[in-house]
C-alpha cells in the first residue's frame, strides 16, 4: 500500500477523534447501549429459563406424576335423581393401591412407584396456625423426590410398618411455625374437620419443586402449598382413611380417593415417552371414565427448552435494534466529519495518499469507535449481570455466545456504517476538495 503506513493511519485516527471528545463519546453511546442490551437482555433471559428447567428437572427427568382429578361427569351439575344427588354429595373417584401394584408390575423400565395420599388441614403449635398439606408417604420420598433433608431424620420402615405418630415438616413450615426455634422432637397438632392428631417433629425437609406438592381438592387449584407435614402411609390411611371433607359456606362436600398421587419413576430417560401408551393402558382398566391426569416433567422440559430458544431469539433481534441504531448515528456522525475535513483529505491526497488509503483511514476511525464502545458495552452489560446476581440474588448467566455476538455485531455495523462515508470521502476530488472553504 502506497502513502502513510497502516500504524500511522491508526495514530492518526486517534488523534481526531481526541479532537472531538465530547462527539465521540456521544457517537459511541450507541454502540455501548446496543452491546450492553444484548448481553444484559439475553443473561436475564438465560437465568429465568434456567430456574424454570432445574424446577421440572427437580421432579426427575426419569419421572412420571399420576394425579387424581374428578372425571368430566362430576363437575357437570346434575339434578333430577338421586343417583346424581348422592354422586354431588360423596364424590368417589380416582387412582387406586392396585393401579399402583399393576403400573409396577406391567409397565416395561418401571423401577418404583411412590403412592401418596394429601389433605388439606391446619398447623398448630403453641400460638401459632398455619394452613399445611397433610402427606402419607413411603421412606422413599426424599430420594424419590430429590427433597433435601435439612435436620433430623426422615421416616423409616419401622414406621410406616408400626403407623406410628411421627411426622416430617417442610422447611418453610418450620421456619413458618417455630419462629427460628429448633422444631425437633417436639410436638405439632394437625387439625382438619373431622378430627385433630398430634405428631412428633422427628425430621425437617426442604422441597425442591413445592410447585408440584398441590393437594388434590377443587379449592386447592392453582395454589402451591409449600408448607408441609409428611406421614408414613399407613399412618394416614389408619387415622382419615380415604375421605376427604370439604366444608365451604353452606354446603357439605365428601370425597372419596384412596390416592391422591402415584410417581413412576423410569430406570431411563429414554424409556418415558414410549411407556407412556403402556401406562394409560394399565390405568385404563376397569375404568369407566378417565379420572387421573399425568403429568410428564421432561416433556415439559423439551417444551421449555424450545420456548427458551424462541424467548432468546426474540431478545436478541429487540437489543439489535439499539446496534442498529447506533450504525446509523455513526453513519451519520462520519458524513458530517468528512464534510468538515474536506480540505485535509484534498492535502492528503495532493501529497500523494491514495483513494485506498483515504478509506483505510476513515474506516479505521469507524472501527476505532465501534470496538471502544463495543468494548465498555460488554463491561457494563456483564457488570449489570454480576450486580443482578450476586447482590439482588436474581439469576442472571452471561454467556460467551451473547458477549461474542453483541461484540462480534459491534464491529460489523462499524464496518457496514462506516463504509459509504468512507468511500465518499475517497471519492472527492483533490483539486475541489483543496479549494474547499
Amino acid at each position: 500500500m502506497q502513502g502513510i503506513s497502516f500504524i500511522r493511519i491508526i495514530g492518526v485516527g486517534i488523534k481526531s477523534l481526541r479532537l472531538h471528545k465530547l462527539r465521540t463519546a456521544l457517537t459511541m453511546l450507541g454502540m455501548v447501549i446496543g452491546v450492553w442490551a444484548v448481553i444484559t437482555l439475553v443473561a436475564i433471559g438465560e437465568g429465568a429459563s434456567h430456574d424454570a428447567q432445574e424446577e421440572i428437572k427437580s421432579l426427575g427427568a426419569r419421572n412420571v406424576i399420576i394425579r387424581s382429578i374428578k372425571p368430566p361427569s362430576m363437575r357437570e351439575q346434575m339434578q333430577g335423581d338421586w343417583e346424581s344427588f348422592f354422586r354431588r354429595w360423596m364424590a368417589i373417584y380416582g387412582l387406586k393401591r392396585t393401579d399402583a401394584s399393576r403400573i409396577k408390575d406391567t409397565v416395561p423400565g418401571v423401577t418404583r412407584v411412590l403412592p401418596l395420599m394429601t389433605k388439606r388441614m391446619t398447623a398448630i403449635h403453641g400460638p401459632r396456625e398455619i394452613g399445611c398439606q397433610l402427606i402419607g408417604t413411603y421412606p422413599y420420598y426424599p430420594e424419590f423426590t430429590q427433597a433435601q433433608l435439612v435436620a433430623g431424620q426422615f421416616l423409616n420402615e419401622a414406621e410406616e410398618n408400626s403407623k406410628v405418630s411421627s411426622c416430617v415438616i417442610s422447611l418453610e413450615l418450620a421456619q413458618r411455625l417455630f419462629a427460628g426455634h429448633n422444631p425437633l422432637m417436639e410436638r405439632i397438632v394437625v387439625s382438619g374437620y373431622e378430627s385433630s392428631q398430634v405428631f412428633q417433629v422427628k425430621g425437617v425437609l426442604q422441597e425442591r419443586a413445592s410447585i408440584e406438592k398441590l393437594a388434590q381438592l377443587p379449592d386447592s387449584v392453582g395454589q402451591t402449598i409449600a408448607a408441609n407435614v409428611y406421614i408414613p402411609l399407613s399412618s394416614f390411611k389408619a387415622l382419615y382413611g380415604e375421605k376427604n371433607v370439604d366444608r365451604s359456606v353452606g354446603h357439605l362436600k365428601l370425597e372419596a380417593v384412596e390416592l391422591s398421587e402415584i410417581r413412576v419413576e423410569f430406570d431411563s430417560v429414554d424409556r418415558v415417552m414410549p411407556s407412556l401408551p403402556l401406562l394409560s393402558e394399565a390405568l385404563n382398566a376397569g375404568r369407566d371414565e378417565r379420572d387421573f391426569e399425568i403429568i410428564v416433567p421432561i416433556r415439559e422440559l423439551k417444551a421449555l427448552q424450545k420456548q427458551k430458544a424462541r424467548d432468546t431469539r426474540l431478545l436478541m433481534y429487540i437489543a439489535c435494534i439499539s446496534l442498529l441504531v447506533g450504525g446509523i448515528g455513526i453513519m451519520n456522525i462520519m458524513l458530517a466529519t468528512v464534510t468538515e475535513r474536506t480540505q485535509e483529505i484534498g492535502v492528503r491526497r495532493a501529497m500523494g495518499a491514495t483513494r485506498g488509503d483515504i478509506t483505510i483511514q476513515f474506516l479505521v476511525e469507524t472501527l476505532i469507535l465501534c470496538l471502544l464502545g463495543g468494548g465498555i458495552g460488554v463491561v457494563g452489560g456483564w457488570g449489570f449481570a454480576w450486580v443482578r446476581h450476586h447482590l439482588l440474588h436474581t439469576t442472571t448467566i452471561v454467556t460467551e455466545w451473547s458477549v461474542l455476538v453483541a461484540f462480534g455485531l459491534s464491529v460489523m455495523v462499524g464496518l457496514v456504517f462506516g463504509l459509504y462515508p468512507a468511500r465518499r470521502a475517497a471519492l472527492l476530488d483533490p483539486i475541489d476538495a483543496l479549494r474547499h472553504a
